[in-house]
């Protein structure tokens, strides 16, 4: 059996932080954009909302930091489906992708901030004092 999910999108919102006994986890929330045309032609678009959570510690303090609203991103992971109790006392079900890699598609400049990476780079820590962005693949293996 196979639960593997690749997702490309664009995040909705700045990736939010949790600190949990196990470390950081970070929640985003991922928008995906279907169009077609139907038989008359007329061209027509749906958009889909993606619940996204970091479990592993170094990909979810990177997302924390580069993960920002309007940033185009390559998701990789699995589908976690979790129960729970909202504040209301009602049990709730919601289904997210647990992300195993993250790339970045965009450069950071083209959105919010004014750090150069690379079109197509994705953003992994530098050594202290390198002064630039480093362009790799953040993965969780």
């Amino acid at each position: 059996m196979v639960n593997h999910v690749i997702l490309v999108g664009t995040l909705t919102r700045d990736a939010e932080t949790l600190t949990s006994a196990r470390g950081p986890i970070t929640r985003m929330r991922v928008a995906t954009n279907t169009q077609w045309r139907d038989d008359d032609g007329n061209r027509h678009e749906s958009s889909e909302f993606h619940n996204v959570v970091a479990l592993n510690t170094r990909l979810a303090e990177i997302c924390s930091q580069y993960c920002l609203k309007g940033r185009r991103v390559y998701l990789e992971g699995r589908l976690r489906t979790r129960d729970y109790e909202g504040s209301d006392g009602l049990r709730r079900t919601s289904t997210e992708v647990v992300i195993d890699t993250m790339r970045l598609l965009d450069r950071h400049d083209e959105c919010a901030g004014t750090s150069a990476i690379p079109p197509g780079g994705s953003v992994a820590p530098l050594p202290a004092g390198s002064g630039r962005p480093a362009a790799a693949t953040v993965s969780a293996h």
